[in-house]
């Protein structure tokens, strides 16, 4: 994550100073470019979105034949699109020879015509024909990308690689390039990597942020996907690698099903290495007949750093092991909804595994399901899970299976001397035979558990929204006459081209390269949508086409700048108020919404916000259905809101950070003259004390996907509106740098579901928190695997409603406590992680936790008075009892049972802290208490003096 980023501002102009090779923003073009030929192209294959291209390459002598060397041709077009301020390179059907290798320059997208391959038939479309490198894995990468540019919709085929002497070659797409200042939002969208010795690949010279890759698939030898050295949020959707791709390709050269190079692939290949990250999202992704499919490792350019993050529907089959823990972060790393078949080891745990990893809907069949190190110290969390087939053997850290069903052989959990376990809830087909060898306590208790569970979630995939009939408006072309020159108003001649396409019966009006002052509004009619030349998920870095708002400075009631009418959509363009300037904080200017959705079914797509006061409105009307994908940027006061009884919309990808505008003046992010030339902190301190990132009020069943924000007041506001509060579900929320980042005013009656969330509050002031519920709150949220870190005062407050986690990681609680409970609020905790706090809860706060199977410090709470405290163990892990085996539970009331304030409680505090039974009353309770004091007084030392935001 991008953190206190102003500390960097030296070192980032430095660099700056003496890089020969930075981009220089708004170049013209060679007297030698081609003038762009804009064009709607209607594929052979269907798209999900409509695109517009500048050139072809068949217009310039690249036919395809699968015989000549383009590479020349390609490149010079590429870079002419550079030069133009980007656009989209257009590769028809064919097989293309490209001797050399290709750069793609900054806002650029070379893009063919793709058809999603099926395993064991053949692939169809665009084809590059990949030669150079044979033999040399350093060697230069096939394509290499810089910044905001993309690869889409096309294959790379290794014609000399053959499959019974598989050799090295570099990987066939790198993001980043050597000692070029930056490395962002690069884009990889449906390519197929027939058999790339490794296929994609984030420089290990040059770390960057937010690489973006979705429907990837094919036959990748060595590695398929390697991500490293990146410092703010990426994303991995849609892979799909099996050695059924290259067999089936009906290519030259390939090869026979189940010949040799499967087996080779078996010992040789890993679907994701995953290094350095940033929490980046996965999902959807799918690895067959690989030595590992899922490989979690250290950096090998930040020392230290491990990954962490969301991983959500993930496939394994055929592989030795589907997923390798070799490192895993303190912070936590989450996997949700994971299917292991025909494998060899399902899960496995290295010896420099220390974190807290968290299993939720993982079903495994495989000859080991789970094995975790001797040496590993990590705390594995299972939930809502089914171990089908296959030992489950853990020789270190803690095993915390709960609600799962264990249909194996038995014995169906191998607790052996280094390990110790909370197993509780479970269910088994046979007998249940648990070995505890452990030299630890132990909980182990059968009795049901009764968890909420999972949510069901929509699948996430790819989704067509296009204008009503496929025509092209472009808008500097006659009659309407506008100028991307940033100083002629254009209100009137961009109206002009939306009406007249309306008026034709929708159509899509293109904005090409360039800024485009509009002294006005905008409003997109039905059919029509509204389209820039850079329709990358990206940031805005400075190409493609701007709207530059110059309306209602000081009115923020005043007209929106952009209306969207029902059916319409925006999408690859820029949105920047260059009247709102660095150097008037903190007196921001307050402006309206920048786009205001009239109607239902509006698409908002790749579109990127910079200077912005409020950014989407999707609650002055009724928008259901509405679909918002990445959207990205920079806002001061709020970034989306949502309401106004809108039901079944989609919210997914957002990507927020202060970073946009604070770094605006440095060439990777655009050079934006309104962004600071110097100090940013100012910029910063602005989002931290007033900025709301999404603010949901009467809308039900909206699904928000993957949604993430750097540095806010309030992350996420669920707040009530017209009497009534939002519903719905969330996968993949994170909210970094945040002084109070997920606030409770209301739900409505289903209250509100959240699956892999992460949350970072930073400030360490007393008015900093994970959640914050106001009195005012009745509802319930349940959060299902969760990662809370940074520095908050008190981690939770609770004045209202209930709070349900399960598989939740606090790696810091809270500089003053864990959580403040009052009136009538609730804290579940059920399989989760608190780490050493400084105090667990407010004095009375006691009859309002209800915490279970958890590893948590009771600190100086009074157990007796808890609402649940059952089968909790302690951070520090305490000795077996001579001749203790098996450790029962002792006896306390049910979650059903309990409620504020308890008429019965669990009696020994320092038996129940722990989980035991009576047996272990051979600790003397004056040891007990010395012992736990000074384990106490250690960690908050040790805190006091180390503590800082991980880095992850």
């Amino acid at each position: 994550m991008i953190r206190k980023l102003s500390r960097l501002i030296v070192a980032v102009l430095l660099f700056t100073s003496i890089s020969t090779l930075a981009p220089i923003p708004g170049r013209s073009a060679s007297a030698a470019d081609a003038p762009p030929k804009w064009q709607l192209v209607q594929t052979k294959y269907e798209t999900a979105d409509t695109f517009v291209a500048a050139y072809s390459v068949k217009d310039f002598g690249a036919t395809g034949d699968g015989v000549t060397d383009v590479t020349a041709v390609f490149q010079e077009l590429l870079d002419s699109l550079g030069r133009l301020g980007g656009g989209t390179l257009f590769v028809p059907e064919g097989k293309y020879v490209i001797k050399g290798t290709l750069e793609i320059p900054k806002g650029v997208t070379l893009r063919g015509e793709w058809s999603k391959p099926v395993r064991g038939q053949p692939i169809q479309g665009t084809i590059l024909m990949a030669y150079s490198g044979r033999g040399d894995e350093e060697a230069t990468p096939f394509i290499r990308m810089v910044t905001s540019g993309a690869v889409r919709d096309l294959s790379i085929w290794y014609p000399e690689q053959l499959p019974d002497s598989i050799t090295p070659y570099p990987p066939a797409i790198e993001f980043g390039k050597p000692n070029y200042f930056g490395n962002e939002f690069n884009n990889a969208k449906n390519v197929t990597f027939v058999n790339a010795y490794s296929g994609l690949v984030f420089s290990r010279k040059n770390g960057g942020t937010g690489p973006t890759l979705n429907g990837i698939y094919g036959t990748p030898l060595s590695r398929g996907v390697e991500i490293d050295n990146i410092v703010d949020v990426g994303r991995i959707e849609w892979i799909d690698f099996s050695p059924d791709y290259w067999s089936g390709s009906g290519l030259p050269n390939a090869p026979a099903k189940g010949s040799a190079f499967e087996q080779w692939i078996r010992d040789n290949g890993t679907g994701i290495v995953m290094r350095r990250n940033d929490w980046s999202y996965t999902g959807y992704i799918t690895v067959d007949g690989y030595n590992k499919g899922f490989h979690l490792a250290p950096s090998i350019t930040s020392e230290g750093a491990a990954p962490n993050g969301h991983n959500y529907e993930l496939t394994f089959t055929r592989n030795r092991t589907a997923i390798d823990f070799e490192v895993a972060a303190d912070v936590g790393v989450m996997f949700t909804n994971v299917h292991i078949r025909d494998g060899e080891t399902g899960i496995s745990v290295g010896p420099s595994a220390n974190g807290v990893i968290q299993l939720s809907g993982i079903d495994v069949d495989a000859d080991t399901a789970l094995q975790v190190n001797a040496a590993s110290k990590a705390k594995v969390l299972l939930r809502q899970s089914k171990i089908e087939r296959g030992e489950v053997a853990i020789s270190g850290g803690t095993f915390m299976p709960s609600d799962s069903d264990f249909d194996n052989a038995a014995p169906q959990i191998r607790l052996l001397d280094n390990a110790r376990g909370i197993v509780t809830g479970n269910r088994f087909k046979e007998k249940a035979d648990i070995e505890n060898a452990s030299k630890f306590l132990t909980t182990i208790d059968h009795e049901p558990v009764g968890m909420a569970k999972l949510p069901t979630f929509p699948t996430i995939a790819a989704e067509t929204h296009k204008p009503a009939r496929m025509a092209l408006y472009v808008v500097t072309d006659a009659p309407f006459g506008a100028k991307n020159d940033g100083t002629t108003d254009n209100t009137s001649a961009i109206q002009k081209a939306l009406d007249r396409a309306a008026s034709d019966g929708g159509g899509v009006v293109f904005l090409p390269p360039g800024k485009y002052k509009v002294a006005g509004h905008l409003t997109v009619p039905t059919g029509v949508e509204l389209k820039g030349s850079v329709d990358n998920s990206t940031v805005p870095t400075g190409p493609g086409s701007i709207l530059e708002a110059y309306a209602d400075r000081g009115n923020p009631n005043g007209e929106p700048f952009v209306k969207l009418s029902e059916g319409s959509g925006l999408r690859g363009i820029t949105f920047n108020y260059p009247e709102q300037l660095a150097t008037q904080l903190p007196n921001v200017a307050a402006y309206p919404y920048a786009i205001r959705a009239t109607g239902k079914d509006v698409y908002i797509v790749n579109v990127g916000l910079r200077a912005v006061y409020s950014g989407i409105d999707l609650y002055t009307n009724k928008t259901d259905g509405h679909f918002v994908d990445f959207v990205t940027g920079h806002v001061f006061k709020t970034g989306i809101r949502v309401g106004g009884g809108t039901e079944g919309g989609l919210i997914s990808n957002l990507q927020f950070n202060q970073l946009v505008y604070a770094a605006g003046r440095e060439s990777k992010f655009g050079t934006w003259p309104n962004s600071p030339a110097g100090d940013s902190k100012a910029v910063y301190d602005y989002g931290f004390n007033n900025l709301a990132f999404m603010i949901l009020g009467d809308v039900k069943d909206e699904t928000l996907y993957n949604n993430f924000h750097y540095g806010s007041a309030k992350g996420l506001v669920l707040t009530a509106e017209n009497g009534r509060g939002p519903t719905g579900v969330s996968v993949g929320l994170g909210v970094d740098g945040s002084r109070k980042s997920i606030l409770l005013e209301a739900t409505g009656e289903e209250g509100f579901d959240f699956v892999d969330t992460q949350i970072v509050s930073i400030g360490g002031g007393e008015d900093t928190r994970y959640v914050e519920a106001s009195p005012a709150f009745a509802g319930e949220v349940r959060l299902f695997g969760a990662d809370f870190w940074g520095n908050p005062g008190t981690g939770i407050l609770l004045d209202g409603g209930t709070v349900s986690l399960q598989l939740a990681n606090f790696a810091n609680p809270g500089e003053y406590g864990f959580a403040k409970l009052t009136n009538a609020s609730r804290l579940r905790l059920d399989s989760s992680v608190v780490s050493s706090a400084r105090s667990l809860l407010n004095v009375g706060g006691e009859s309002r936790l209800f915490a279970r199977s958890s590893i948590i410090d009771a600190g100086s709470a009074y157990l007796k008075k808890m609402g649940e405290w059952r089968n909790n163990q302690s951070n520090l892990a305490f000795a077996k009892p001579p001749g203790g085996e098996t450790v029962s539970p002792s006896p306390g009331p049910s979650a059903a049972q309990a409620s504020p304030p308890p008429s019965t409680i669990v009696a020994d505090p320092a038996v129940s802290s722990h989980g035991n039974s009576d047996r272990a009353l051979w600790l003397v309770a004056g040891g007990i208490v010395l012992l736990l004091a000074a384990g106490a007084l250690a960690v908050y030392v040790y805190r006091r003096k180390s503590r800082s935001t991980p880095s992850s």
